[in-house]
């Protein structure tokens, strides 16, 4: 992984595959990330000009640990069947990565809109898609079903976004 976008946004699958077991668990799980995503960059925004890189780290950390924390607290006390201890703690993962990618700076903030968006259009299709095969194939409720059904959505979108393309012409050599 050269790119440091590529870390960012592959940690956002641990908590796609795991909690998209159903439609419930997708919308629990990506209404939380929003929450702590934002509240994140929004309290980094404060204290960011005035932190050294290293510092910066440390306060990204410590926050996003105590953000999480107080929400998995809050899923605990008012809705024990959506709170996931495992993917509760990978948004505090990917809120330190998006820090420290620059995902929260003011100029970067459409693209965190749309990664919110992005990841909440994968995590409830992918929720509704399993719970519905669910039904008949248990397996897609478990996650290699979940690996092999985002695997099969990801192969279409790519064919489906490389069937929009117009083909390059080639130009016969001259001899």
């Amino acid at each position: 992984m050269n790119k440091p976008w590529a870390l960012t946004r592959g940690l956002l699958l641990v908590p796609l595959i795991g909690a998209s077991d159903s439609l419930a668990g997708a919308l629990g799980l990506w209404l939380a990330w929003v929450v702590i995503s934002f509240a994140h960059g929004a309290a980094m925004g404060g204290v960011r000009p005035r932190l050294t890189a290293a510092q910066r780290l440390l306060a990204s950390i410590v926050l996003a640990a105590t953000l999480t924390a107080c929400a998995g607290f809050a899923l605990q006390a008012w809705a024990l069947e959506l709170y996931r201890p495992l993917y509760v703690g990978w948004i505090a993962l990917s809120c330190v990565a998006l820090e420290q990618d620059g995902g929260f700076v003011e100029s970067h903030l459409p693209g965190h809109l749309r990664l919110a968006g992005l990841f909440g259009l994968w995590l409830i299709g992918l929720g509704v898609a399993r719970e519905l095969i669910g039904s008949g194939l248990p397996l897609a409720l478990l996650a290699p079903g979940g690996f092999i059904l985002l695997g099969l959505l990801l192969a279409a979108r790519q064919a489906w976004t490389a069937a929009k393309k117009p083909l390059p012409t080639e130009e016969t050599p001259r001899l």
